[in-house]
């Protein structure tokens, strides 16, 4: 059947174009790009010569007591009541000397840093929004302070942790307030126990199969790794391996290991749907 090209169907031909493309920008990953601060230089001071700790006992209190880890929720609602904590927390991110922190004390004060700011950024719309992409602008918008530098979310993420410390796991711990993301931990990460936390939430999510599993020959994973595939195969991050199946592989089930064992380390793969809806606790 012939159908005849009218105006009006091309203005609608470009738009569904144009939403396409949109929403293939929007899940395109950043690359990990060192950003061109003094806060480089600070904490890469920091790695060679500091010997301080960080308390991150209020932090970790709010967690316990308002984060459901098994689940993957957190009550904001509660939250909300206790913003007062949390701020005094944020407040204390944002005078740290990071000159004083070794790598361990900075990965974990990094990676608190961007899960407590997001909870501040939702307990700020908390209950008007449905998702965390339903506010303007959430991750490249630059108001967190932290050492006396004023940073965007994706800058914390992708052009500080992700460059400077090169660790895949790290996708495992920041936490985007989404359904499919990772979950958010029910204690903040600690310095001296930073390597032991991020081997124990690797291994908790890849052992889930809510973010891994075989669907018949199959085997479907957390889109997460998807979008970062790069940083678990490329040999400048700590711990990589030759595909994702292999890094899964190291961590998951013993059904899943033998599974990617039987097809010599590369089955055929496939990335989740990811849902963007709250992680708000019922």
């Amino acid at each position: 059947m012939n159908i005849p090209i009218t105006a009006t169907s091309t203005v609608l031909f470009l738009l569904l174009l144009g939403l396409l493309f949109i929403g293939f920008i929007g899940c395109k990953a950043p690359d990990a790009n060192l950003i061109d601060s003094p806060i480089v230089d600070e904490l890469e001071q920091g790695m060679e010569n500091g010997n301080a700790s960080f308390d991150h006992g209020e932090y970790n209190d709010l967690l316990t007591r308002h984060v459901d880890a098994q689940e993957g929720v957190v009550d904001y609602a509660a939250l909300q009541s206790e913003e007062a904590q949390l701020d005094e927390y944020l407040a204390s991110i944002a005078g740290v000397d990071l000159k004083n922190l070794d790598r361990g004390e900075q990965l974990a004060l990094l990676i608190n840093a961007y899960n407590a700011y997001t909870l501040k950024l939702i307990v700020e719309h908390y209950p008007g929004i449905e998702s965390i992409r339903d506010i303007s602008d959430p991750w490249t918008t630059e108001r967190y302070d932290v050492g006396g530098y004023t940073l965007s979310l994706d800058q914390i993420e992708h052009e500080i942790i992700r460059p400077l410390y090169r660790d895949p796991r790290i996708h495992f711990a920041v936490n985007c307030a989404a359904r499919s993301c990772p979950y958010l931990p029910d204690v903040a990460f600690q310095g001296e126990r930073v390597e032991q936390q991020l081997e124990a939430r690797t291994t908790a999510l890849l052992s889930d199969e809510r973010f891994v599993r075989v669907d018949g020959d199959t085997l479907r994973f957390t889109r997460v790794m998807d979008w970062y595939e790069d940083d678990f195969i490329n040999s400048d991050f700590i711990g990589h391996a030759p595909n994702l199946a292999q890094y899964i592989a190291r961590y998951t089930t013993d059904e899943i290991r033998a599974f990617i064992d039987e097809h010599d380390g590369d089955p055929s793969t496939s990335a989740l749907d990811y849902d963007w809806a709250l992680n708000d606790a019922p």
